[in-house]
């Protein structure tokens, strides 16, 4: 009797023991990433459901008939092949069928997997730094760029029912972005350009900081000699630049101004036009000259002397742009460190790889990597 009570408990024990193997073995071959997960981000699942819900917006942007999107569905894409055949002029094998579909799945894949792992890699940065952004301050943002998008609540409303997107989605990107915005902010502090770090750049860059000679102008263009001919006769009967470029020219841009080409530099033209307006005097008609395109008529209203920059004078602009540079190498370089320190901590499912998953395959020489593009609403 001993021997069988003490089996009536060994039992039970030993199912708990083996059941908790086979959890084991389960997360590790799947990379401890959950079902109901296409990744994870250091154990932070991202659900199918916000795969499948971006995917749907994808699907809508990328549809061009009515209906509701269909988002292809592997990996025996049932659905797909169905509608295909539904809106297919020639109808092709299943076989067939089913390969647009895997390709139809791939694109957006490679597009969504890409933008939802960066999201998520800002939201887990953000708590990293402890940046918080209240519902309030996320409103606060929302609220006029939807006014500015949608000045009428149905073309809104119609918006979410068309993407199958609801508000709380749209909020979740505004967030996103915030922190993206708030991350960049931080690390791209740089130090002040010092005075003589600002004379250093001009000296060595002194050219930058010169204004050259320039030249205003009204212009008549025209690809007919005879044309050309005819609107000189009227400029010199007295008509006005305006009137004569609106009738004769072919130069819709100066057209558009009566004529008028400001802030001409020499080696704007080609070689004779240029040599022809530089030489001019104010004030003279000059014309018609000829060009690989056509004929010109021009007279200069305005001439402007070139000009270097003195050190004070430029000492505003040199700082900003070595100030800009800083703040772009410090992002750049916290890029870097940010992609490498989260994608080893980033795992995805088979079906959804990407490059940006840590587990994903070494890209072979000369192939190209995935980009992100679509929008991302994932939690």
């Amino acid at each position: 009797m001993k021997n069988i009570t003490s089996n009536k408990f060994f039992i039970p024990g030993f199912a708990l023991v083996v059941t908790l193997i086979v959890v084991f073995i389960l997360v590790v071959v799947r990379g401890g990433i959950p079902d109901d997960a296409v990744a994870t981000v250091a154990g932070d699942p991202i659900p199918q459901s916000a795969y499948d819900s971006t995917a749907k917006v994808f699907a809508s942007q990328q549809q061009t008939g009515k209906g509701e999107p269909v988002i292809p569905d592997p990996p025996d894409y049932t659905k797909c092949i169905a509608n295909k055949k539904k809106s297919a002029a020639k109808k092709g094998s299943d076989a067939a069928l089913k390969k647009q579909c895997e390709n139809d799945f791939k694109s957006a894949r490679d597009q969504i997997m890409p933008s939802l792992i960066q999201a998520r890699w800002y939201q887990l940065e953000a708590k990293d730094r402890g940046i918080n952004i209240s519902d309030n301050e996320v409103k606060q943002r929302f609220t006029p760029l939807k006014q500015q998008t949608f000045p009428k609540e149905a073309e809104y409303k119609k918006f979410l029912e068309s993407t199958g997107q609801t508000e709380a989605d749209l909020l979740v990107l505004v967030r996103n972005q915030m922190y993206q915005e708030k991350i960049r902010e931080q690390v791209s502090k740089a130090d002040t350009p010092t005075a003589k770090e600002i004379e250093e750049q001009y000296k060595k860059n002194k050219d930058q900081y010169s204004q050259p000679a320039s030249r205003d102008l009204l212009i008549v263009f025209n690809s007919s000699k005879s044309k050309i001919d005819q609107a000189k006769a009227a400029l010199e009967s007295g008509d006005s630049f305006t009137e004569v470029a609106k009738k004769y020219s072919q130069d819709s841009a100066s057209k558009a101004q009566g004529g008028k080409f400001p802030g001409v530099t020499k080696g704007q033209f080609e070689k004779d036009l240029d040599k022809a307006v530089f030489s001019a005097k104010k004030g003279e008609l000059i014309g018609p000259i000829k060009t690989q395109f056509g004929y010109y008529l021009v007279e200069v209203t305005k001439t402007t002397e070139a000009k270097q920059q003195s050190l004070q004078e430029a000492s505003a602009t040199i700082k900003q742009t070595l100030q800009s540079e800083r703040q772009q190498k410090a992002f750049d370089d916290f890029q870097k460190e940010f992609t490498d320190k989260w994608k080893k901590k980033t795992k995805c499912q088979d079906l959804y790889m990407v490059e940006l998953c840590g587990n994903a395959p070494e890209k072979k020489e000369g192939a190209t990597g995935e980009t992100g593009a679509a929008p991302a609403a994932g939690n």
